[in-house]
């Protein structure tokens, strides 16, 4: 008894870089005695697609930007990858590349046959057999994964698939399930429903999204070339290829095993490649058509077992259909789940971006204290060069200028592939991961695959908007969105990342509300608040060893109108007293009056300058504590970093912080100055900063410094916080583009020092200075401070922290 298969449609469909074919088999669940019972084939055709974007023929002078010639998602076929050097023996034989013939099925290698019964989603069973494969010869384990799973995902364009149960699809779309890690899952948890289909009542199950996923994830996806060197390396290495042929009974033997079709008619019927037989005789192809040699692949079916081969069947090398596509995929490399997490905008590639040399981006908005761990990209440049870099948001644009070098290499091979990093700590919030792709070593155009809308191809629709995917041109980021020839589109660039744990976030929505939310975090009650302008951070510079000695937080206003929510929180300290610092061009009378109106006690410490208020605000601590030993002086034009790195040290050592101007000129109290009281005196920041004749002034002095202001804020951690634990760091913004972004800093320096724990500055990563002294210490609490890109060091100090 022979079953027949009934043969559904097939859409053809050429997409730019991607040969889309569309394939659909109807399966073998129903036995029929005559081939009058089988539906005729027919095969839709649609018009290629060939999108040029001319704006991009200027010659660049940019390395980094896009090349000269014109970048277009224009038509070429996936070349795909010729594998030639694998010259391992397959491990439990003596199998090889030049063998006659391999039979995975003899060594174990095989998972179970399945049957797509009535539904025409072959392309689940193919790509499932091919992940399975990998698996099992790989020594990860035996798994059943669900093609029921894989088939709801396809549906419905969440993730922006719309495939019907009888409209088949291409192995795009199980490769982009896999390395979306939308999946797979178990076949005992989501078992097949083959035979209802969506339109007869079935419905995506229960437990579609509760189901355990398989704890692999798939890192990398080979597209395999075509020739039969190539194939039989990816069968030895990967354990199967997922293809696809032309599936018509009239080509098929009498006893459904072999099958040769003569013409080139497309493809209808997606399977798996698992091995071969160069003998195979040409004689037991006896349908119509009967190749001239002998030689066939064996290919896994999703008919059950419905032949002498047991669900297996031989397809002649000969086969004009077989292979006659561009998505031919291995699985090439997996990863037990690590509990990372992927950013993604896209979940299949449709296409490709081309130029001579192309650089894109993809923007996503990271978490709280997220690492990069891998970024996932996909091209058809095999041998190209390219570069990974990480693009900050800087005022709600990207600043291509300041990007940040993750990793470079040269493409192995055509598909999907997986670049590993070392813990990049990301910024918080927005930053986009670019890639740079250069093939003009090898004479070729540069790749970056996409999703992008076709013509008449329905069941894929793209979703991208506007903030997602760059492109480099001219040396600038433009949306890729905006350009109307390619719109909705987004390159298929993927961060993978984990988030550390154990960090803490003091931060409002503005600098008022971070300083209100430090205040709540330190402070149950205080009888004394300090208040500065939040915009005039010289003034309050050396305040912090008062506010330490009042136990005040330090709160900000506006010049002229004190905030609700920051009086609010003067309310809920039970503030008896209100210490302004500076004068009414910073803080202004209104402020005076709204404070008094509350019944509060307001005091003013204000000079005719900043070094002024640096002298009468050391005169106050003077007051309270008649024992200072040690002064320290800091440029208080050039220096403010400094002074914030040091505030800390200050409040906890009631140290009065004096402001001198780029001469040596300062105003200091004449007690500072006194040799029987003063043991030591510090200067903080270098010679350029503060000059070496301040020094005959000054009582014992010792300068701490480094080559700029991270590495200043390093020698403070190191001379003075010298044992190797801390109870916490605060990260805060070094405001090396902004002095004003140190306000944050300000705003901690009271909390910090009655924690006597350091201030830590950044913009962006750590420096090598502030890695070596950090690095060796404990630190129990990590605490960003304010938003920015101080996130990043915030991050990278958790990742040091967990090694630990």
């Amino acid at each position: 008894m022979v079953y027949n298969k009934k043969v559904g449609k097939k859409i053809n469909k050429i997409i730019s870089t991607v040969m889309i074919s569309v394939m659909l088999s109807t399966g073998m669940s129903a036995f029929y005695s005559n081939a009058d019972e089988r539906e005729q084939n027919e095969v839709y055709s649609y018009e290629n697609v060939t999108v040029n974007h001319g704006d991009n023929t200027a010659q660049q002078n940019d390395s980094d930007s896009v090349g000269s010639g014109r970048m277009s998602a224009s038509l070429f076929k996936f070349r795909g990858t010729e594998i030639k050097d694998y010259g391992k023996k397959d491990s439990s034989s003596s199998i090889s590349v030049t063998s006659s013939k391999y039979d995975p099925r003899d060594f174990g290698y095989m998972t179970k046959i399945k049957d797509q019964k009535k539904l025409g989603i072959c392309w689940t069973f193919a790509g499932n057999a091919a992940l399975e494969s990998y698996l099992k010869k790989n020594g990860y384990g035996d798994y059943s994964l669900s093609e029921e799973h894989m088939r709801w995902w396809a549906k419905g364009g969440e993730h922006n698939w719309d495939i019907d149960d009888s409209e088949g699809s291409t192995n795009e779309t199980s490769i982009g399930y896999f390395t979306s890690w939308s999946g797979p899952k178990y076949e005992s948890d989501i078992p097949y429903n083959g035979d209802v289909t969506q339109h007869e009542g079935a419905k995506k199950p229960a437990n579609y999204d509760s189901a355990p996923k398989l704890n692999y994830q798939v890192l990398e996806a080979v597209n395999v070339a075509t020739d039969k060197t190539s194939v039989k390396n990816a069968i030895l290495k990967y354990g199967a290829v997922a293809s696809g042929y032309y599936d018509d009974a009239k080509y098929m033997s009498s006893d459904s095993t072999s099958f040769y079709c003569d013409a080139s008619l497309g493809q209808t019927h997606a399977i798996t490649i698992v091995g071969w037989d160069d003998n195979y005789s040409k004689d037991n192809f006896n349908g119509v058509a009967k190749p001239s040699s002998n030689g066939a692949w064996l290919i896994k079916n999703s008919w059950g077992d419905y032949n002498k081969e047991h669900g297996y069947m031989w397809i002649s090398y000969e086969d004009k259909t077989i292979l006659s596509y561009t998505d031919n995929y291995s699985i090439a490399k997996v990863q037990e789940n690590k509990g990372q997490k992927i950013y993604q905008h896209e979940y299949s590639m449709s296409s490709a971006l081309t130029d001579r040399i192309i650089t894109g981006a993809n923007e996503f908005k990271f978490g709280q204290h997220e690492a990069l761990q891998g970024v996932m990209f996909a091209t058809d440049s095999i041998g190209a060069k390219y570069e990974l870099y990480y693009i900050p948001e800087v005022n709600g644009t990207l600043d291509y200028n300041n990007k940040m070098f993750l990793k470079s290499g040269k493409t192995p091979f055509s598909g999907y592939i997986t670049e590993d990093l070392n813990n990049f700590p990301l910024a918080m919030g927005k930053g986009a991961i670019a890639l740079r792709i250069d093939n003009t070593e090898n004479n070729q155009k540069s790749s970056i695959g996409m999703e992008m809308n076709v013509k008449n191809y329905k069941m894929f629709k793209s979703k991208a908007s506007l903030g997602q995917t760059y492109i480099l041109v001219n040396g600038k980021l433009q949306d890729l969105n905006k350009m109307p020839s390619y719109a909705p589109a987004n390159l298929v660039i993927k961060g993978i990342t984990k988030a550390f744990d154990g960090g803490k976030v003091l931060a409002g929505s503005d600098r008022y509300d971070t300083a209100i939310k430090i205040s709540q975090n330190g402070w149950v009650k205080s009888d004394n608040v300090f208040l500065v302008n939040g915009n005039a951070i010289a003034d309050a510079l050396t305040s912090t060893p008062l506010a330490k000695l009042k136990s005040a937080p330090i709160l900000l206003t506006e010049k002229n109108n004190i905030n609700v929510n920051v009086m609010k929180e003067i309310e809920r300290l039970g503030a008896k007293e209100v210490t302004l610092i500076g004068g009414e061009g910073s803080i202004s009378k209104n402020i005076e009056k709204a404070l008094a109106d509350k019944g509060i006690k307001v005091n003013r410490i204000a000079g005719e300058d900043r070094s002024q208020t640096s002298e009468k605000l050391a005169e106050e601590v003077l007051k309270i504590n008649k024992d200072v030993k040690s002064v320290a002086i800091v440029n208080g034009y050039k220096g403010l970093a400094d002074a914030i790195s040091f505030s800390p040290v200050a409040g906890e050592r009631t140290i009065p912080i004096v402001l001198a101007n780029s001469s040596g000129m300062y105003k200091m109290p004449q007690e500072l100055k006194d040799s029987s009281k003063i043991s030591e005196s510090y200067i903080i920041g270098g010679e350029k900063s503060v000059p070496n004749n301040i020094s005959s002034g000054l009582v014992n002095p010792t300068r701490v410094s480094g080559d700029d202001r991270n590495d200043t804020n390093a020698k403070i951690i190191e001379k003075f916080y010298p044992g190797t634990e801390l109870e916490y760091a605060f990260v805060s913004k070094n405001g090396f583009k902004n002095e004003n972004m140190l306000i944050d800093g300000l705003a901690i320096g009271a909390y910090a020092s009655s924690v006597k724990s350091p201030i830590v500055l950044a913009n962006g990563r750590l420096s090598d200075e502030q890695k070596r002294v950090l690095g060796n210490k404990k630190i129990k609490n990590i605490t960003q401070v304010g938003q920015g890109l101080n996130s990043m060091a915030t991050t990278e100090l958790l990742v040091m922290n967990s090694k630990k």
